[in-house]
C-alpha cells in the first residue's frame, strides 16, 4: 500500500453506519460497513464536510445529509438544479427560468441553478467541490430581502456534472469557522470520483407525457492506472440536450388569464389578480397632447381628457375606423388586452457540455500530487414576451407621423376632413399609453463558460499530515437579447413624415418596427484564485480518553467580477424623453432600466485552527476558530463548538454552537447608481381610491412601473449569525436508525432594502397621522418623490381625508443592514435496511420542518407593523419583507423526502417521493386577512433496472418514470399559473437509461 495512504489510517476510528451515514438525512451509506472479521486499522481515514480532520470521532457530532451516486442515479436527474428539489433542507430555486421570465437583462439567465438552504436566501450556502470553493456564477440577479430586491450571486451548480459524483454532502449547520464566509445556512460539498479505473459509457433518453419535450444525455467515464499504480488519470464527460418548453405546449399555460382555473365558489373566483394578461398591446391608448376639445374631438373621438383607445377592426367597442386593421373609441371602454402566453418559454432550449479530468501521482518520497481540471459550456435559447415602454418614460407620436390619424392635412392616413374639421393642418401630437411593441418576441441567446484548474500536493512530514493547493477559476456569461427596441430609434421613427415611419396603428402588420430593433448585450465575468495550506496531527497530545486531533491552516483567495452592460444601458448611448429625463434614470432600451458597467474585487486572508477533543470515552468535542480579513469590509473572528455524546451504545446526543458570517457581495459594494423600474402598488393612492369614491381607479391609477434608485455602499458590514443545533441519533439495532435535530439561526445585519411599496405605506402613514390638517407645511416620506396632484386627483384624496399625493417620480431606496432575521426548525430522519432471502431492501425518510422564519422590523418598518396591528393601516396592505415570513410566498413550513430501494442479483428497483408543504401567496390576501393557500404537492419517481453481461461487458438497462402519478402544480397568481420558485408543472416523464461498463 502507498506510503502516504498507510499513514492516513486511523486506529482510533471505527467506520460504521453511524459515523459514516447516521448523520445523513437523505441517503444510503457512502462507504461499506465494517465486517466483524476486519481490523479497523485497514480503513483509510475519511474526511467529511464540516471538519478538516480525517477520520475523527467528531463525524458523529455533525448533522450531515448525504446523497450517494446510487441514490442520485435512481432519481433520474440530469442536472444538479434538479437535485435541489429533492433535498428537504433546500428552499426555493430563485434562478429558475419560468420565474425569471418576468425580468429582463438584469436577471441571471441561461443554464443556472443554486442552493438556498433553509430558504435563507441565495449566497447564504457555501458550495464546495472536493472540499474547496467554486467560482461564483458570472451573472447575478436580485432577490427580495426586506421590502425590495437586492443583488445576489452564488455558484452555478450546473457546472458540476451529475456523472462522476461519488456523493453530495449537505452540512446543515453554520460552518464559517471551518470554511469562512457564506457558510451561514450550511455547506454543500460535491465529492467526485478521483481514482476511477475502467471505461463506462451511458446514454439516456427521456420523453414527457404532457408536453413535446425530450431530453438526451450522453456520458463517459474513463480512468487508468500508470507507473505500476503510482499514477491515475481519469476523466468524466457529459453532454446534455433538452427541448424548450413553450407556453403553448399545454392548455394550462396557454392563456395568461387564469381566472377560468379558479374553482367555482372560491373566495377568489373572478379575482382580477389572476388576470395576468396585459393592457399593453399593439392596440394602444393615446392622449392628445394639445386641447382635444379645441380640436373638436371630445364629442366623438376622445373623452373629455383627450384620451382614446384603439382596437382590432370588428371589436364591439369600435366607434370609428382608423384604417384597415384598427378602429378607435373613446377612453373608458377598457383597453385591448394581450395574452402574454401566446408565445413565451417556460424553459429554454439547452445544450450543455461538462468535462472533468483528474491526475493523481505519487512520487517516490511519498508526496502525492493531485490535479483537477474542469470545463463547462452551455448554450440556451429562450423566447420571451415583447416589451412595453415604462409608464415613467412614455413615447409620443409626432403630429407629422405618416400614419397619424390626426396628422397633417394631405396625409393619406389622416381621418376624413369632414370628420375632424377643427383639427389643425399641422396635425396633433399624441402620447402613447398602454402600448407594446409586440410584433416579434424577444429572443435570448445565453452562452456560458466556466474553467477551473487546481493543483495540489499532500504528504507526511514527521507525525504531521500536510496538504496544499492552488486553484484558478473563471466563469463567463454572454447574454444577447434580440428584437429589443431602441428608445431613440423608435422616437425618431414615430416622428418620421414618410412611409418609413413606425406605424403604431397597424396592429403589428407592416409597422416598420425593423428600423428600431436592436440587440442588447450583457457580458459578465467572475474570477477566483485560491491558495490554501493546512497541517494536521492525529495525536497532538493524548488525554485519558484518547488522542487529541489538531489542524491549523491558512487560506488566501482573490475574487473579482466584471459586468459589462450594453452601450444603450450604460450611458454610452443615451436617450432623453420629452420630459427631459435621461441617463441614469432612463436608458435607450425600451423596458430596460439604465445600468452602468460595474466591477469590483477583493482579497481575503484566513487563518484557522480546529481541535477534536475526546473529553470522555463517550464524549467527543470539536472546537474551531477562524480569523478572516477582507480587503474591503474589515475582518472578523468566529468560532464553533460541537459535541457528540454516547451515554449508551444505542444513543448518540449531538449538538453545536457556531458563529457564521456573510460579507456584502461585490455588487452591493461596487454598484454605481442604478435606477430600476418595477411594477408596484402605491398604497397612498390605493387608500385614496378605496376611501375617496374611486374604487375602480377611473381617476387614480395606483399600480404602475415605479422607479427605484439605489447604489452600492461602502458602509455595509458583514451579516453575522449565531447557529445552534442539538439532536439525537437512535440505533436500536443494526438495521434501524432514527435521527432528530433541532436547529436555529439568529442572523444580524441582514443586507436588504426597505422597499418601494413599504415607502408608499410610510408615506400613507404620515398622511393618515396628519389627517386633514395643513398640507402645505406637512412632512411626508422624503424618499418618495412625487409630482403635484392634478385637479382631478385632489378631490379623491380630500374625500379620503388625507393630503393629496401626485404620481410617483421615483423612490430613493438604498442598500442597508436591516434588523435580525431568525429561523428555527427541526429535521427528522428514519433509515431501515433489511436483508432477506428475496433481496436487500433499503428505506429512508427525511423531513425538514420550519417553526420560525421572521425578519425583525426595526425603525420605520416597526412603525408600519404597529400601525397595521392597530388598524390604522388596512390588513390587506402588506408590510413587505418584515414580520413573520413563515409559510409566505414559497417559504413552506415542511418538506419531505423518502426512498425505497430493492436489489437482488442483477435486478433492482426503487421508489422515491418528494413532498413540498403548503404556503400562501401574500399578494392575494383579502381585506379581512384571509390568505390564499397554495396546497402541498407530492411527486413520486420509480425505476426498474437489470444488470447483465453482454459480450464480456457489464451492461445495465434502467427504465424510469418521474412524477409517477402525473401530479401538476397547484394554481398560483404567477406568469404561468404556478409558483415556479417551488414547483414544477411538467407532469409525468419516462426515460430509458443504458450503461455499459468495460
Amino acid at each position: 500500500m502507498k506510503q502516504s495512504r498507510t499513514h492516513t489510517k486511523n486506529r482510533f476510528f471505527k467506520p460504521n453506519l453511524l459515523s459514516l451515514t447516521i448523520a445523513s438525512l437523505i441517503s444510503l451509506p457512502a462507504t461499506a460497513q465494517q465486517n466483524d472479521t476486519e481490523n479497523p486499522s485497514d480503513y483509510e481515514k475519511i474526511q467529511v464536510v464540516g471538519s478538516h480532520i480525517k477520520g475523527g470521532q467528531v463525524a458523529e457530532a455533525l448533522a450531515i445529509s448525504v446523497l450517494d451516486a446510487d441514490a442520485i442515479g435512481s432519481l433520474g436527474i440530469d442536472s444538479i438544479d434538479d437535485l435541489l428539489q429533492v433535498i428537504p433542507e433546500n428552499g426555493q430555486n430563485f434562478f429558475n427560468e419560468a420565474e425569471n421570465i418576468g425580468g429582463g437583462v438584469n436577471a441571471a439567465r441561461g443554464d443556472i441553478g443554486t442552493y438556498n438552504l433553509r430558504n435563507l436566501g441565495t449566497g447564504n450556502t457555501l458550495v464546495l467541490l472536493n472540499g474547496r470553493r467554486l467560482v461564483n456564477s458570472a451573472s447575478y440577479q436580485t432577490e427580495e430581502v426586506g421590502g425590495s430586491f437586492v443583488p445576489v450571486n452564488s455558484v452555478n451548480v450546473n457546472t458540476i456534472p451529475v456523472i462522476g459524483l461519488d456523493r453530495v454532502e449537505v452540512l446543515r449547520d453554520g460552518a464559517s469557522a471551518i470554511y469562512g464566509a457564506d457558510a451561514v445556512a450550511g455547506v454543500v460539498n460535491h465529492v467526485l470520483k478521483s481514482d476511477f479505473v475502467g471505461f463506462t459509457i451511458s446514454g439516456r433518453w427521456a420523453e414527457y407525457e404532457n408536453i413535446p419535450r425530450d431530453t438526451q444525455t450522453l456520458t463517459m467515464e474513463w480512468g487508468k492506472d500508470f507507473n505500476n499504480g503510482r499514477t491515475n488519470v481519469s476523466a468524466f464527460v457529459n453532454y446534455y440536450a433538452r427541448d424548450r418548453v413553450n407556453s403553448q405546449d399545454d392548455p394550462r399555460w396557454a392563456n395568461s388569464d387564469f381566472r377560468s382555473r379558479i374553482p367555482e365558489g372560491s373566495l377568489w373566483e373572478g379575482d382580477t389578480s389572476f388576470r395576468n394578461d396585459t393592457a399593453n398591446s399593439l392596440f394602444g391608448q393615446y392622449d392628445v397632447v394639445s386641447s382635444a376639445s379645441a380640436a373638436g374631438l371630445t364629442d366623438m373621438f376622445t373623452d373629455s381628457s383627450g384620451e382614446f383607445e384603439t382596437y382590432p377592426i370588428g371589436d364591439e367597442r369600435c366607434q370609428y375606423v382608423i384604417n384597415a386593421t384598427t378602429c378607435g373609441g373613446q377612453d373608458g371602454q377598457g383597453t385591448y388586452r394581450l395574452n402574454l402566453n401566446a408565445d413565451r418559454d417556460i424553459s429554454s432550449e439547452l445544450k450543455r457540455f461538462n468535462v472533468f479530468a483528474f491526475i493523481n501521482h505519487e512520487f517516490n518520497n511519498g508526496v502525492e500530487a493531485f490535479t483537477e481540471l474542469s470545463y463547462y459550456k452551455s448554450e440556451t435559447n429562450l423566447r420571451r414576451h415583447a416589451t412595453a415602454p415604462f409608464t415613467t418614460s412614455k413615447l409620443r407620436v409626432g403630429a407629422e407621423n405618416y400614419y397619424n390619424p390626426f396628422g397633417p392635412c394631405g396625409s393619406p392616413n389622416r381621418l376624413p376632413d369632414e370628420l375632424i374639421p377643427d383639427v389643425p393642418c399641422t396635425g396633433l401630437e399624441l402620447t402613447i399609453d398602454n402600448y407594446r411593441f409586440a410584433e416579434l418576441p424577444r429572443i435570448v441567446d445565453n452562452d456560458g463558460k466556466t474553467f477551473r484548474l487546481l493543483q495540489g500536493f499532500r504528504g507526511v512530514m514527521g507525525d504531521w499530515d500536510w496538504e496544499t493547493a492552488v486553484s484558478y477559476s473563471k466563469a463567463q456569461k454572454d447574454d444577447v437579447t434580440r428584437n429589443r427596441v431602441s428608445n431613440s430609434l423608435i422616437a425618431e421613427a414615430l416622428f418620421d413624415p414618410t412611409e418609413a415611419a413606425y406605424n403604431p396603428f397597424s396592429g403589428g402588420l407592416n409597422s416598420n418596427i425593423e428600423r428600431a430593433l436592436i440587440d442588447v448585450v450583457r457580458l459578465s465575468e467572475t474570477e477566483l484564485t485560491t491558495f490554501d495550506a493546512k497541517f494536521s496531527h492525529p495525536e497532538i497530545f493524548t488525554l485519558p480518553a484518547g488522542p487529541v486531533g489538531f489542524v491549523v491552516g491558512i487560506e488566501y483567495r482573490e475574487e473579482s467580477f466584471v459586468d459589462d452592460r450594453d452601450d444603450r444601458l450604460d450611458g454610452t448611448i443615451t436617450f432623453t424623453d420629452y420630459e427631459g429625463d435621461t441617463y441614469p434614470y432612463v436608458s435607450d432600451v425600451v423596458n430596460s432600466s439604465p445600468t452602468p458597467d460595474s466591477s469590483g474585487e477583493r482579497d481575503v486572508v484566513s487563518l484557522f485552527a480546529e481541535v477534536q477533543i475526546p473529553i470522555f470515552e463517550s464524549l467527543n468535542a470539536q472546537v474551531a476558530l477562524r480569523y478572516e480579513d477582507f480587503s474591503d469590509v474589515g475582518n472578523t473572528t468566529v468560532g464553533k463548538v460541537a459535541f457528540g455524546w454516547r451515554p449508551i451504545d444505542e444513543l448518540l446526543v449531538r449538538g453545536s454552537w457556531s458563529e457564521a458570517y456573510r460579507a456584502p457581495n461585490l455588487i452591493t459594494i461596487n454598484e454605481s447608481i442604478v435606477a430600476r423600474n418595477n411594477t408596484r402598488t402605491d398604497y397612498t393612492c390605493l387608500y385614496a381610491t378605496e376611501n375617496g369614491g374611486d374604487p375602480d381607479q377611473d381617476i387614480l391609477d395606483c399600480t404602475n412601473s415605479v422607479q427605484r434608485i439605489a447604489q452600492g455602499s461602502n458602509n455595509l458590514v458583514p451579516e453575522e449569525s449565531t447557529n445552534t443545533s442539538v439532536g439525537i441519533v437512535l440505533t436500536p439495532n443494526d438495521e434501524i436508525t432514527l435521527t432528530l435535530d433541532y436547529w436555529s439561526i439568529e442572523k444580524e445585519n441582514t443586507i436588504g432594502l426597505y422597499g418601494e411599496e413599504n415607502h408608499t405605506l410610510l408615506d400613507l402613514l404620515y398622511r393618515l397621522e396628519n389627517g386633514d390638517g395643513s398640507c402645505s407645511s406637512a412632512q411626508f416620506n422624503s424618499a418618495v418623490s412625487r409630482v403635484d396632484a392634478d385637479e382631478n386627483q385632489i378631490p379623491v384624496y380630500q374625500t379620503a381625508g388625507i393630503c393629496p399625493a401626485g404620481n410617483i417620480q421615483f423612490i430613493d431606496d438604498q442598500y442597508a443592514n436591516l434588523d435580525k432575521r431568525n429561523l428555527s426548525g427541526f429535521d427528522v430522519g428514519f433509515y431501515y435496511n433489511l436483508d432477506t432471502e428475496i433481496g436487500k431492501f433499503k428505506f429512508s425518510y427525511n423531513g425538514s420542518f420550519i417553526e420560525e422564519f421572521e425578519q425583525k422590523a426595526g425603525g420605520d418598518a416597526a412603525r408600519l407593523v404597529a400601525a397595521q396591528e392597530s388598524g390604522l393601516i388596512p390588513a390587506s396592505y402588506p408590510v413587505a419583507g418584515f414580520a413573520d415570513l413563515i409559510g409566505q410566498d414559497g417559504n413552506q413550513e415542511q418538506r419531505h423526502s423518502m426512498r425505497l430501494s430493492w436489489r437482488e442479483g442483477g435486478f433492482g428497483a426503487s421508489l422515491s417521493g418528494n413532498r413540498i408543504g403548503s404556503f400562501y401567496q401574500s399578494s392575494l390576501t383579502l381585506d379581512d386577512g384571509t390568505r390564499y393557500e397554495i396546497p402541498a404537492m407530492t411527486t413520486f419517481n420509480a425505476t426498474f433496472d437489470y444488470t447483465f453481461a453482454y459480450k464480456e461487458t457489464e451492461t445495465r438497462l434502467r427504465l424510469g418514470v418521474r412524477n409517477l402519478t402525473d401530479e401538476r402544480a397547484p394554481l398560483a397568481d404567477r406568469y404561468f399559473g404556478f409558483f415556479s420558485d417551488a414547483h414544477s408543472d411538467y407532469g409525468r416523464s419516462f426515460y430509458v437509461d443504458l450503461r455499459t461498463k468495460l
